[in-house]
């Protein structure tokens, strides 16, 4: 279906080897299909309690099941801070999820490192967004897609340049930041990729011609051009789509886990997840 534009990256979802598409802009996905193939404590938790009864709840889950201990990290505008208050499409995504499969649970931010571990140690805990590997893909239970996100790159607004492939930029220099994996993914490919320190510095990097293009997830780059001060329109080439899940400890009960999953499949198929990405600027159905 995809030709020679499938890059297959080794990512497992529940028996099956998925491949994270390289892809041109006007690739197609069919995200139902990818979610079928795919299918330590800390302060100032803000529980947030869903009552409302969507699922058919098993006569076992309506005995009160454990309220969840859910983990992120700040990644706006996925999720993050404002005043206190938690905020992003994630955070959204979440409330809409645990409302549906009629659970409750508590969301706190954590680094990644620690929010991992964390959930290896603790029953029911769980951390999101994260990446599938094979390295830890037999020590927890996943919920998955929770996040698909799309990458581009993206030119100057004073010196646009025309894209067809991802191989018309292999001449040019990338801009990145220090751990990004799409760095390291363009750097395994042989590209030239000039690394910040800080995500928001390719932004002026570009207006002053220091790099050729940034690479970006789109909806971070929406948010770095409204922190900068800056647009640069859409992106010369859209090339690479990512699956991220929700792990959670291998005690996870079954009956949790299977409520989780048909909530997020029916939040894809009715369309929620569409309208939410499109209310941050982004559409995922290509």
């Amino acid at each position: 279906m995809f030709g020679n534009n499938i890059r297959w990256l080794g990512l497992l979802f529940v028996g099956f080897t998925v491949p994270v598409l390289s892809m041109p802009v006007h690739s197609a996905v069919n995200y139902s299909a990818v979610y079928h193939s795919a299918v330590e404590p800390s302060d100032n938790l803000t529980v947030i309690t869903a009552k409302q009864v969507v699922l058919p709840i098993d006569a076992s889950l309506s005995e009160t099941p454990p309220s969840l201990q859910i983990l992120t990290y700040e990644a706006a505008p996925f999720a993050y801070l404002e005043q206190g208050a938690q905020s992003g499409l994630l955070v959204e995504l979440l409330a809409e999820l645990f409302k549906r499969a009629d659970l409750d649970y508590q969301l706190s931010f954590v680094p990644l490192k620690r929010a991992l571990l964390t959930t290896l140690q603790h029953e029911n805990y769980c951390v999101t967004p994260v990446n599938r590997s094979q390295e830890r893909e037999a020590k927890y239970r996943w919920i998955s897609p929770m996040l698909i996100s799309r990458y581009g790159l993206y030119s100057s607004d004073s010196q646009q340049i025309a894209l067809t492939s991802l191989s018309d930029a292999k001449s040019l220099t990338i801009g990145s930041y220090l751990g990004s994996g799409i760095a390291e993914y363009l750097l395994d490919l042989g590209y030239n990729v000039e690394l910040a320190s800080q995500r928001q510095q390719n932004i002026k990097k570009l207006q002053y011609q220091r790099i050729d293009l940034m690479a970006s997830e789109l909806m971070s780059a929406r948010e770095d051009m409204r922190v900068m001060n800056a647009e640069l329109g859409e992106p010369e080439l859209v090339f690479y789509t990512s699956i991220r899940a929700m792990a959670c400890n291998l005690d996870l009960d079954s009956k949790i886990k299977n409520h989780l999953d048909s909530a997020l499949l029916a939040m894809y198929q009715d369309g929620f997840i569409d309208s939410l990405y499109l209310r941050y600027g982004v559409t995922i159905s290509l």
